[in-house]
């Protein structure tokens, strides 16, 4: 630590020596806790403080803890709080994962079974949505009971530190507020009119029913690594600083059972891919190819949170299904349904946990059949009444874990989606380098990324959607239009 020629401590050795304080005790420790919340006091006191090069691997966290500052409380209070919590929380958390341990009422099983709706023979689709939902409603009673514990017990401490929206925490970490995840969440519910759009164009092409929403046009199977070849030909097209780094992206990818980006024994980062050769499939690939190009590209010491890292890797995968829908009308009709899923209906998701936390607020009991409802009502919202949403789907939710284990990160998915489209709006070749910069950035704040990419404040949001407009038409024509 730099100190002033007179010998006088700054401003940065305070918060240093609250950081080295904390590291003496493990997570979870309430002394821990203490000196990271007297860290984050004097860094919101002096906000430059987190630019000290001192400090530079823990810039973006400190001023994520700052930002929470005003609504700490006391010592005594908080390790009230932390105790509780934890007790509800494992508690819960335990209940929830136990479904696991038995067969009829493991997630394996609904997951298993939805595996048929990609089926070509609309029959075998029914049966798999039939299936997988009798699989979640079996998860159902108990995975209600969680998700009303935790949700009181977030609103009885927010309530305790006079927090008001209960999205306040996941958007101080992520580094953004509350107000800009209710505004861009607003104007995906006023663009409802453009989801009506697609699902009626591609309902002509592969059927209307709720078990249709995933089948794609017949294409020839690709391998994986033909997928990944793809996605950095694509993205090094429009990034060429970054063309040979997506190159050795593209050959860090493996097969696997999950979606994940790993960083294996001798330190080297790779991602593995649960891979479908389809032209869906293209496009998940393309997505954890985003990831794993971020990651060899940041150069942030810290990981970038959801926001971030899953606009790059959905910018990813725009970038690439964009490379290829002009002749493909398989490409073309996977990347609608793909724009329009991780869209409309993460949004969807996100509204269904509103009223999950407005059931606890207004002390109304969080039932089965009261959750049922509210997913039923955010699904037909988002298929716009184009789709015949079956009253039997109602227990979606109780396939979603993320409910409980991540409150909140579902918008994660809608704010990628709409800055991806503002990104290729704005920059549909990174001739300046803009988009190689934030990207490299790494683990920054999600204002400071929109900053990066030189929006102004929140006008990223109207112009992504302006962009989704454009998008989802032009694929719209390119579906319908005759053929040669």
């Amino acid at each position: 630590m730099n100190r002033t020629t007179r010998g006088r401590r700054t401003p940065a050795d305070e918060v240093l020596d609250h950081l080295r304080t904390a590291d003496r005790f493990p997570t979870g420790d309430p002394r821990r806790e203490a000196a990271q919340r007297r860290a984050a006091r004097a860094v919101a006191a002096t906000p430059a403080v987190a630019d000290h090069p001192a400090l530079a691997g823990m810039r973006a966290t400190l001023r994520r803890w700052s930002s929470f500052a005003p609504y700490l409380l006391d010592d005594s209070a908080e390790t009230e709080l932390a105790i509780r919590n934890r007790e509800v929380i494992a508690r819960e958390l335990a209940l929830l994962h136990a479904l696991d341990d038995v067969a009829d009422t493991a997630l394996a099983a609904a997951d298993e079974a939805l595996r048929g709706i990609d089926d070509p023979s609309p029959a075998v689709r029914e049966r798999a949505d039939r299936a997988t939902h009798e699989a979640t409603a079996r998860r159902a009673p108990v995975t209600a009971s969680v998700l009303a514990a935790l949700a009181a017990c977030h609103l009885a401490d927010d309530r305790r530190r006079g927090i008001v929206d209960w999205r306040t925490r996941f958007a101080f970490v992520q580094g953004t507020t509350a107000a800009t995840l209710r505004r861009l969440l607003d104007g995906v519910a006023a663009a409802d009119g453009l989801a009506a759009e697609w699902w009626r164009c591609r309902s002509a092409l592969v059927g209307a029913a709720y078990s249709d929403r995933r089948v794609g046009l017949s294409a020839p199977p690709a391998a994986l690594a033909e997928h990944a070849a793809a996605a950095a030909a694509a993205v090094g097209s429009v990034l060429p600083s970054m063309a040979s780094s997506a190159q050795a992206a593209a050959r860090r990818i493996r097969p696997g059972a999950e979606n994940v980006v790993v960083i294996e024994a001798d330190g080297r980062i790779s991602s593995t891919v649960a891979h479908r050769p389809t032209p869906r499939g293209s496009l998940m690939v393309a997505h954890e190819f985003g990831h794993t190009l971020h990651a060899l590209e940041a150069m942030s010491p810290e990981p970038p949170g959801a926001l971030v890292g899953e606009t790059v890797a959905c910018w990813s995968a725009l970038v690439t299904g964009r490379a290829a829908d002009v002749t493909d009308l398989a490409v073309g009709l996977a990347l609608g349904d793909t724009l329009a899923e991780e869209l409309f209906v993460s949004a969807a998701v996100t509204v269904f946990e509103d009223q999950v936390y407005e059931l606890v607020r207004a002390g109304v009991p969080v039932t089965v059949e009261a959750l049922d409802d509210a997913w039923l009502a955010a699904q037909r919202a988002a298929y716009s009444g184009v789709v015949d949403i079956p009253a039997d789907i109602g227990s979606g939710w109780a396939r979603l874990p993320s409910l409980a284990t991540q409150p909140g990160h579902a918008i994660s998915y809608v704010w990628a989606t709409v800055l991806a489209l503002a990104i290729v709006s704005r920059h549909p070749h990174d001739r300046d380098g803009v988009v190689a910069a934030a990207i490299a950035a790494g683990g920054v704040d999600a204002d400071e990324f929109t900053a990066l990419l030189g929006f102004d404040g929140d006008e990223w949001i109207d112009e992504g959607l302006a962009s989704l407009s454009v998008e989802l038409r032009r694929l719209a024509q390119l579906l319908t239009a005759p053929a040669a």
